[in-house]
């Protein structure tokens, strides 16, 4: 009797394909979230390692927070967008920490080149609020460039301070000057003279890491408070009018009150009516009801003071004291000369920016219209925050004498 072949009856036999390696269909839900995930998993040991940096995150990711909230009391449908402003801040973050700085760092002209030409450029833009400041993008979106240009200035200039390193003599404070003039002579042109004030000072903030000469740049100082006077007649009606107001002492008029004060008075009211600590959410009707213009933007820290009293403002104050010592602690613990006055650059305009806001807001000086970092309500304006601190963290992960 023969043997009869037994037949496997699995479906092995039956389908020769099944041996083969089965395959596997990946969804790919979103390639560029996929690329900020990957990202984050190469830089996240780094981070793990550098405390200061996490101090640095921690405190900026609760004032993100705490501006969603505030600018819920102004405007609900604002707070959704701002969330989404947030969301993209943070994939900038992300990004600007992922290249070493020092290859960034190369570009560093050609960024500055690219942001002189958005300056021209916005120039001839339809204007906004009065001023051409703003680029109008599909779906009503405002980009606005100056915003760029500060982070643009702060690494042209310390990228040239490396290649520089003796700025001893005045003929070495010439090229950082000019670096300065050109954004801030355009940024002038727009009337957006709170923004271009943010430039001299970075810029002496740089030079004095650099290791310039003190009683070079005092004379420089002492030579341009001089002239400054001077082009008093070139301001606006506007702005002569808010610093005739800081130092006139007289009873506001019916005019002021609802004209160019306006929105300083209305900011001061706001915040003296929080007390110690404040009306909570479902208080600050002067906010809901629409009496301080501009209140998600250049005076979110009246609305704050109003929710959560002088302690809550405090709160803000010590959240900004903690960011910038993290930045100098930095750029202290930091060799390279690239980073470290890069840090100093982007850290003291940041400072600078949110002391004159404070100051513009309470009533101590005029109001100059500029943000609050990373609470005022605005697309570009949280994009280069958190472009900034990209770049500030960048340093810090890839410094091992910051860790």
């Amino acid at each position: 009797m023969t043997d009869t072949p037994k037949t496997d009856s699995s479906p092995t036999s039956l389908n020769p394909d099944a041996l083969r390696p089965a395959r596997v269909i990946h969804r790919r839900p979103n390639e560029s979230s996929s690329i900020v995930l990957r990202l984050w998993n190469r830089l996240l040991p780094r981070l793990l390692g550098t405390r200061i940096a996490w101090v640095l995150l921690g405190s900026i990711l609760l004032l993100c927070a705490i501006s969603l909230a505030a600018v819920r009391v102004s405007s609900p449908t604002l707070a959704r967008v701002q969330e989404i402003h947030i969301g993209i801040g943070l994939i900038v973050l992300v990004l600007a920490v992922a290249p070493a700085y020092r290859q960034v760092g190369r570009y560093s002209y050609a960024f500055l080149a690219f942001t002189l030409l958005l300056l021209l450029a916005v120039l001839k833009a339809p204007a906004v609020n009065g001023s051409h400041r703003w680029f109008i993008l599909p779906g009503g979106i405002n980009f606005q460039p100056s915003e760029l240009a500060k982070i643009a200035f702060v690494m042209s200039v310390a990228w040239y301070l490396r290649l520089h390193k003796d700025v001893q003599g005045l003929s070495r404070l010439v090229v950082p000057f000019l670096l300065m003039l050109l954004p801030m002579g355009l940024i002038l042109i727009e009337s957006d003279l709170g923004t271009a004030l943010l430039f001299p000072l970075a810029l002496y903030a740089m030079l004095v890491a650099a290791g310039a000469r003190l009683r070079h740049l005092v004379a420089i100082a002492l030579i341009a408070l001089s002239v400054a006077p001077g082009c008093y007649p070139l301001l606006k009606p506007y702005q002569k009018q808010r610093i005739i107001s800081m130092f006139v002492e007289s009873k506001p008029t019916s005019g002021e009150l609802h004209g160019n004060l306006y929105q300083q008075r209305q900011s001061e009211i706001a915040e003296g009516s929080g007390g110690l600590v404040g009306q909570g959410l479902r208080g600050a009707a002067q906010i809901r009801n629409g009496l301080l213009p501009e209140s998600a933007n250049d005076f979110i820290f009246a609305v704050i003071a109003t929710q959560w009293g002088y302690l809550g403002a405090l709160g803000i104050v010590i959240l900004y004291v903690v960011f910038f010592g993290a930045c100098l602690e930095i750029a202290g613990s930091t060799a390279d000369p690239f980073g470290r006055i890069m840090v100093v650059g982007l850290g003291s305009m940041l400072m600078m920016q949110t002391m004159i806001n404070i100051a513009m807001t309470t009533g101590i000086i005029p109001v100059v219209g500029i943000t609050l970092p990373f609470l005022s309500y605005g697309g570009s304006a949280i994009a280069a925050y958190m472009l900034a601190t990209g770049l500030i963290l960048n340093v810090a992960v890839r410094n091992r004498r910051a860790l």
